[in-house]
Formats: structure tokens, sequence, C-alpha cells
């Protein structure tokens, strides 16, 4: 029996055991591999999509409760069918596995459309208002980045300039590139460090307490389907409590990074979609322009070579760094730089 019978195989015998109230009528791989598989599952009740979720149980615990406190006040990600238990999850093979409702909808792709972009912000902000005040169950595992941005902003500029003095001791060509441009992006590092902490982050991270906003950490094509009733979230699997604004920045930042060049206008109209459902303050907003001067998109490259031991490539590493430099003019404005 090949990989793929074997999988349609286990996903009967998975909904048998723990739906079988559910009477299947049709099953099918929509995304294979291992743990990784994901079925679409057809039954006389309804269509609906059985998920293997690779984090641990503790963290599975508190996204999925989390997703059905979001589904049990109306906000739009998929429900959560119960198992013949009534658990929101059951465990197989020491990974838990989660039966969803089935969403039909068009998936935005906002780095390329700016249309999908300007509805999937729409979208988020709704998200981000609809998930304030979910408190986790008592004995679940939390991401958490709510008040972490200085110490890891702090974090990651303190890096950047060990992996520089790791240069100066080196003499490979790829050593001395990063070595040519490491001044320019610590100083963006620099100044977004200083500049967060003279913001209005820690007042705003007191103000929205222990149980505020929690953010998708990878919104973006695949995880945001539109449909007549509005945006829905999918994969809620790395909801983690923190301000509402990193989801913002990545997909600001994406979009910029499609189109080769920065926009004022582009990035404040942005924004303005965003607020127009979860409104902001000009010093909240200067947040997210903060976080777009840090250089996160050139730590996330240079990282793998200096940490996790990867091969470094001078292209891809002057192509990513050319990114974080086109967005400086417009920033400079924003921020009012010299």
């Amino acid at each position: 029996m090949d990989e793929t019978m074997r999988d349609l195989e286990l996903g009967k015998q998975l909904m048998a055991e723990n739906y079988p109230h559910l009477q299947l009528t049709n099953i099918e791989i929509i995304q294979g591999g291992g743990i990784k598989t994901v079925w679409k599952v057809e039954t006389t009740e309804g269509i609906f999509c059985l998920k293997r979720i690779r984090k641990s149980l503790p963290i599975v615990k508190f996204t999925t409760s989390a997703q059905a406190y979001l589904s049990s006040k109306g906000a739009l990600v998929a429900a959560i069918i119960p198992t013949k238990d009534n658990n929101l999850y059951f465990v197989h093979e020491g990974y838990a596995l989660v039966l969803y409702s089935w969403i039909e909808g068009t998936d935005l792709d906002m780095e390329k459309n700016q249309e999908h972009l300007e509805i999937g912000l729409k979208g988020l902000a709704q998200f981000h208002k609809d998930t304030v005040g979910f408190v986790p169950p008592p004995d679940c595992e939390t991401y958490n980045r709510m008040g972490v941005w200085p110490d890891n902003f702090k974090k990651m500029l303190e890096e950047l300039k060990q992996w520089k003095s790791v240069s100066e001791q080196q003499n490979t060509p790829f050593h001395q590139a990063y070595l040519s441009i490491a001044d320019e992006v610590i100083e963006m590092a620099e100044k977004s460090v200083q500049l967060l902490d003279r913001s209005c982050y820690h007042e705003w991270v007191k103000e929205i307490g222990e149980y505020g906003y929690m953010c998708h950490q990878d919104y973006g094509k695949g995880n945001a389907l539109h449909t007549k009733e509005g945006v829905y979230v999918l994969d809620l699997d790395n909801l983690a409590y923190d301000i509402p604004l990193r989801d913002v920045r990545k997909l600001i930042f994406k979009r910029m990074a499609e189109l080769e060049s920065w926009d004022l206008n582009l990035v404040e109209h942005l924004i303005n979609c965003y607020a127009s459902v979860l409104p902001l303050t000009e010093e909240q907003r200067k947040i997210i322009y903060i976080d777009l001067l840090f250089p996160h998109k050139f730590y996330g490259y240079v990282k793998k070579p200096f940490k996790k031991g990867e091969d470094g490539e001078i292209r891809k590493l002057l192509k990513t760094f050319n990114v974080e430099k086109d967005k400086m003019p417009v920033l400079r404005q924003l921020l009012q730089l010299n």
C-alpha cells in the first residue's frame, strides 16, 4: 500500500474512532506528508477539515481553547467539532488532531494584490478585536509576547554586533560582505531600540492588561479567506498574546518588498485600512514605523549562517540588505529622523 492510501485509511480510521456520529461519504488528502497530512472529510452532516497539529499538547490546549472561544462569540474562525468524548482534540501517536468546519472562500494574496491586502488588513483588525478577553485554561502553556519587544530588539541588536566581531576574524567572502554592510544594519537596529524605549509601548502594554489582544503570527496567503460574511482567519496554531501590530508590520513590509519601492502615502493608507476597524492613536501608529525600521528580515536571514551553521549566500545577503535599505527614505520621513 502506498503512502497516500495509508494516509486515506488512517483518516477513515481516526474519523470512525473519534467522530462515530459523523457518517463519512468521502475523504481526500489536501496536504500530504507524514505528520503534515490534512484531510478534507465529507459527511452527511457537512464538510470538515481534519488536521494534525505539530505543537506540544499544552500549547494545543491553549490554541484550541482560544479558537473555541472566538467561534462561540461569532468571530470569523473555523468552528471546532468536538470528539465523541466532547473534547476539542484527540491524540494519535503523540500528536493532537482537530476537526474543523470547512470554510469556502477566496484566498487573499496580500503580497501581490493591493485590494486583497486592504480587505485582509480590515479582517485582521476585526480578528484582533475579537481575541480580547480570552482567559486560557489553567493547565495549558501560552505563547505570550506581551511586553517583550524591547528585550527582543536588544537581543537581536547584540547578535548583529557579535556577528560583526565574528566577521572581523574571518576572511571568507561571505563574512567580508557582512562586514561591509553591518554598520548600516546595526544603526537601523539601534535607532529602533532607542525609539521603542521612548514610545508609548510600555504604557500601552500596561493599559491592555493580562488577557488582551492575540496576534496570529503567520497571517497571510492560505490563512485568510474572503467570504460573503467577511474574512475568515485560519490556522491559529501560533496564537500569542501581544500588542496587535506585529501582524500589521509583517504584511506592510512584505507588500513593499514585493513592489520593490516604498511609498509613504501607501504605507499610511494601509495602516488607515487597519485602523478603520481597530482605531490607533498617533503614538500607537508610530510603533508600526519603529517595528518596520528594525531590520527583521535581514536578521532572519543572517541568523541562519551565524546561529544555525547553514551556508551563507552573498547574493541573498545583499538582496536582503537592499530590501532593508529601500525602506529608509520613507521611514526617515515618518519617524522624523535626520
